[in-house]
């Protein structure tokens, strides 16, 4: 099951970006740690900094505004697992899939499992130039123009769960943030909003302004506009302000909620796996000490079998009696069952470990293709797009008007 939504971009360079390494902190971060956003990538030319030269050149050589299309496919973490790698990769080539079948252009899927939401979705850039006809994409640019019922196909023809009654999703910020101006206030002041939100301490209000204040920006709330966001502006060293739903939607008092119940949930998951860790490894130590023991008295009857005892099944330690004067036999067929389970335990283990790191290597080959690719790419200034729109794109703008899907 996926919902999908679309924006025009006027700046591949920058819209690529931040899917690929972020701003503010994360962005931060993963040059720190020499990481990517990206948990799979996919392209139709070799890599994404040939992607953003050929937008940005068929943009300038056709004059037209805008160099791509962004399109956001967002997958329900009751179908998809954004733990699990083979989902990741599974996801990946459905965002292939998709825009395939929406128009014949280069396209650029970016996978992420880092949304504040904790939620698989591919982020699907086609460049705005239609390889048959040579002209401005015309079909699946907005939600109501074919958009959703080709994903709705698409997700029925690869066995996923389709929305019986879809409407149009809201845009989250990975998609409103193309809207405003790259480098403006807005758009750096939603940058630092939404890395706050995937703050871990991000589970109620005063961690999402502490995770805010570290970014330099701050919550206001009033009856009039509720949720208002401020920081210093850049150009007059004001302080700017701008509403949570002149932002995105997902900014608001309730669209925050949902994130920081998954901040909530995932603190006391990870809580609850220690604590199981812990008591794992109490009875994991309890059983070593148990074959220990057994092993001691297998050795002890070896030695007594090799002094003459002739008893098959068992042998006697010691003085042969135990304080209350019974027979202290150790059962060996017993010892050597239980050191046998042992090491099939151990053996099982390593199997699932052995599958876990196939599995790993895979994933961080992606990502490793993925921060090559971030390395090229961020290098490079932003670029602004062209000024002037084509035929096709003052169509287009008339047709789809400023909707987000």
């Amino acid at each position: 099951m996926s919902t999908v939504n679309v924006q025009a971009s006027t700046s591949a360079r920058d819209a690529i970006t931040y899917a690929l390494v972020g701003k503010g902190k994360q962005r931060e971060h993963h040059k720190k740690d020499g990481t990517t956003r990206a948990a799979a990538l996919s392209s139709s030319v070799s890599s994404p900094e040939d992607f953003i030269a050929r937008a940005e050149q068929l943009a300038h050589a056709h004059h037209r505004r805008n160099e791509l299309y962004t399109y956001t496919q967002n997958f329900s973490p009751d179908e998809f697992d954004l733990n699990n790698p083979d989902h990741v990769l599974r996801v990946n080539m459905l965002g292939v899939l998709l825009a395939k079948r929406m128009n014949s252009a280069d396209y650029l899927v970016v996978t992420h499992v880092d949304s504040a939401g904790g939620h698989l979705h591919n982020h699907i850039y086609v460049i705005n130039h239609d390889q048959l006809t040579g002209k401005a994409l015309k079909r699946c640019t907005s939600w109501t123009h074919g958009l959703h019922q080709v994903n709705d196909e698409l997700m029925r023809d690869e066995g996923c769960e389709v929305l019986p009654s879809p409407e149009a999703p809201k845009p989250d910020w990975d998609l409103r943030r193309q809207a405003f101006k790259p480098g403006g206030f807005e758009q750096t002041l939603g940058d630092k909003v939404a890395d706050a939100l995937m703050d871990p301490r991000s589970v109620d209000r005063d961690g999402f302004e502490e995770a805010l204040a570290e970014r330099g920006a701050t919550l206001a709330e009033t009856e009039r506009d509720g949720w208002t966001y401020k920081m210093r502006r850049t150009d007059n060293n004001k302080l700017g302000r701008k509403k949570a739903s002149g932002l995105c939607d997902e900014f608001t008092a309730t669209g925050v909620q949902p994130v920081f119940d998954y901040h909530r949930a995932n603190a006391e998951r990870i809580n609850h796996e220690r604590t199981e860790e812990l008591a794992g490894a109490a009875v994991e130590f309890a059983d070593v000490e148990s074959l220990d023991a057994e092993a001691r008295r297998h050795r002890a009857a070896v030695e007594q079998a090799d002094h003459g005892s002739e008893r098959a099944g068992a042998v006697r330690e010691g003085d042969g009696r135990s304080p209350d004067g019974q027979a202290d036999r150790v059962d060996l067929t017993a010892a050597r069952a239980a050191l046998e389970a042992a090491a099939r335990r151990r053996d099982e283990e390593q199997d699932r470990r052995d599958r876990e790191d196939t599995r790993r290597r895979r994933i961080a080959a992606e990502q490793q293709r993925s921060l090559e690719a971030a390395r090229r790419v961020v290098s490079a200034p932003v670029g602004l797009g062209c000024a002037l729109d084509d035929d096709e794109d003052r169509e287009a703008a008339r047709d789809d008007g400023p909707e987000f899907g």
